[in-house]
This record gives C-alpha cells, sequence and structure tokens, in this order.
C-alpha cells in the first residue's frame, strides 16, 4: 500500500492537477509585462518611476469572507499599516490568478509572493499528508497549539526544503465535516459506495476509501453542479466552506465528524523572503500573525452561528458516532506514517507528546 502511494505522488496526481491552469498561463503573461515595461523605460533613457522598497503581490483562490480570503486580506492590512510607504502590495482575490493549484505554480515562479494555501499544499510536500491522520487533534486548542510550537516547525522546514516556500503563520480552515445530498451519515457504513469529493491529497482519499466511501478529487469550483446534478453523493469541509460555496444549497445532511483539522499555512516564495531586509521580514511575520489570529477568531465565531444557519435553511445537522469512526480510521494512520516518512513522522509525533 505505501509503495502505491509512493508511486502515487510520483507519477498519478489527478488530471486536474497535472494540466496547467489557463488563467494562470494567462496571469505569468500579465504580471510579467510589468518587468518588460521596466526594461524599456530603462533602455529609454527616461527616468524610471520612483519604486517602492518592496513590492509584493498577494493571491488567493476564494472571495471575501472565506478563511483564505480573511487570511490574506488581514495579512495586506497589517502590513500595509506597518510599512506605509515601504511596501506596495497588490491584492488579487475571486480566483483572478486562478484556483488553488495555479497559484502553488505562481508563487514558486516568484510570479506571486504570498498566498495562502489549504489541503493542496500537500502536493507540494508529502509530509503535510500528516494532517490527514484522521481525529489527530482533540480540539482546536490542541491544534492550534501545535502549529504555533514545534509541530508547525517542522512542518515549515519541511516544505521551504521541498518546495522553496517560506511558512509564515498558520491559520484556520478548521475541523472538516461531511455533508450528503440523499443520506444521514451517523456510522462509518453509511459511507459505503457514496462517491464524496476530496482534495486531491492521496492519503485523504485513502481515509476515505478505508471507511467505505468511493472518494472523487475535485476542484472545488467543480462541486457544486457536480453535487446538484448528482455526479456526487457529498462531500467533506469545514463547515465555513459549505457556507461560502453554497453547497448547503444543494445537500440535505451535514455530519458533523471532526475527522480532520486543516490549516491555512501562509506561504512565501523563498527567495523573495530572503530578498527582504531582517526589518522586512519582522513587519512581514507580524502581519502574518495578524492574518492568522483574524482567521482563528472568525472560526470561534462562526461554527456555531453557521450550525444554526444550516438548520433554518432545512439542513439536517448532526453528530455522528465518532467512536466508531475513530476505530473504522485507525489502519490510515500506519499508512501515512510510511508516506510521510520514518524521521519526520517520529519527530512530528513527538512534537505532540
Amino acid at each position: 500500500m505505501a509503495r502505491c502511494l509512493q508511486k502515487y505522488f510520483r507519477h498519478s496526481r489527478p488530471l486536474w492537477l497535472r494540466k496547467r491552469n489557463m488563467r494562470a498561463l494567462i496571469s505569468l503573461k500579465r504580471l510579467a509585462t510589468f518587468g518588460v515595461v521596466a526594461s524599456l523605460i530603462a533602455l529609454s533613457g527616461l527616468p524610471a518611476p520612483a519604486q517602492a522598497q518592496t513590492k509584493l503581490r498577494l493571491a488567493v483562490e476564494t472571495n471575501s469572507g472565506d478563511p483564505l480570503n480573511i487570511m490574506l486580506a488581514n495579512f495586506r492590512d497589517a502590513l500595509a499599516k506597518s510599512t506605509g510607504p515601504e511596501a506596495t502590495i497588490e491584492f488579487f482575490e475571486g480566483g483572478a490568478l486562478g484556483d488553488e493549484t495555479a497559484l502553488m505554480e505562481l508563487i514558486r515562479a516568484g510570479e506571486v509572493q504570498v498566498v495562502p494555501l489549504g489541503s493542496d499544499v500537500v502536493t507540494l510536500d508529502k509530509g503535510f499528508s500528516v494532517l490527514d491522520t484522521p481525529f489527530l487533534f482533540a480540539d482546536k486548542a490542541a491544534a492550534r497549539a501545535a502549529f504555533d510550537g514545534a509541530f508547525g516547525k517542522l512542518l515549515a522546514t519541511s516544505l521551504r526544503q521541498k518546495a522553496g516556500l517560506e511558512v509564515l503563520a498558520y491559520g484556520e480552515l478548521g475541523f472538516r465535516t461531511i455533508s450528503t445530498t440523499n443520506k444521514q451519515i451517523n456510522v462509518p457504513a453509511d459511507l459505503k459506495g457514496l462517491k464524496i469529493r476530496t482534495p486531491g491529497s492521496p492519503t485523504r482519499i485513502l481515509a476515505f476509501k478505508t471507511l467505505g466511501a468511493a472518494p472523487t478529487p475535485m476542484p472545488l469550483g467543480e462541486v457544486y453542479m457536480a453535487l446538484k446534478q448528482g455526479a456526487l453523493d457529498g462531500q467533506e469541509n469545514p463547515l465555513s466552506v459549505i457556507k461560502e460555496f453554497s453547497f448547503f444549497e444543494v445537500q440535505k445532511f451535514i455530519a458533523l465528524t471532526n475527522h480532520v483539522y486543516t490549516p491555512i499555512t501562509l506561504a512565501m516564495n523563498g527567495a523573495a523572503f530572503d530578498a527582504l531586509t531582517p526589518e522586512m521580514k519582522a513587519k512581514v511575520i507580524e502581519a502574518a500573525k495578524a492574518g492568522s489570529a483574524a482567521t482563528r477568531k472568525a472560526s470561534d465565531d462562526s461554527d456555531a452561528r453557521l450550525v444554526d444557519e444550516f438548520k433554518a435553511k432545512g439542513v439536517t445537522v448532526t453528530t455522528p458516532d465518532l467512536a466508531a469512526f475513530r476505530a473504522a480510521a485507525e489502519p490510515v494512520k500506519g499508512e501515512i506514517a510510511k508516506v510521510v516518512g520514518p524521521e519526520l513522522m517520529g519527530k512530528l509525533e513527538a512534537s505532540l507528546k
């Protein structure tokens, strides 16, 4: 099983992860134009317009109100306040430069400098597969402490080594739940044969296969129509994502499984971070902490409110038999450890004790 997963990582990413996003190609050309214009001005002998000391392009797939957007917008605002004219900040939201897959390409190419990443960060560094371990964290307090401590630092070091990205801070998407169209989920057996949308993470796919479902990786932007048309039976995401993408309109049931906690990894192109002055690095990191705090507050404020809101819209929200889910998911832990690797997994486990 471990070999299959490793082969998956090397050769068999889902088609939607392997195809270059056309919008990203257009965006690359658009952003590259800035450099061409600057070069032409220099060659013409004309004085170039005054440049700020630091120029940062920030991009996010989602719109205002979504946790990823909240993190980046609050980072932007805090950084603008602390730097004033020292920095020029461009902000692209709502998928203007592409989806998360495209943005991962852009940030690694240095065409954008800062991007908040969700579950798909695992495609850059399989060490993040540890986050697919079912019921890894007992509650939000435990998860937040882990990411703010040694656990988060270990993952940050790994991402820098594997993908060349600097982790500025971790925000919060939250605990994931399962929503379904025609069947209430009370025990793992209720998932048998259901087509459940998951991110492209092989270990998340493995977890849902182990629970008896038919996991179906799909870009998040395509999920609503797939649910509406019956191509999917359900999906798994934090409540905030169910709200942001209006999945409650095409789903009748939500099971509060809280099976996986998903952070927001606010990442910066490593070379761009290294080029900053020590003073600017400190301001960037402090701004990232402000973004993190904003997402955690939003998460705390929204969870109970969203449950009530979904119920008011006719969605049945239940707490399933979590002990049964923990027992059914136990075999997944060993397979995830093999994917992460014994050395990193050992350090991560030790950091949680």
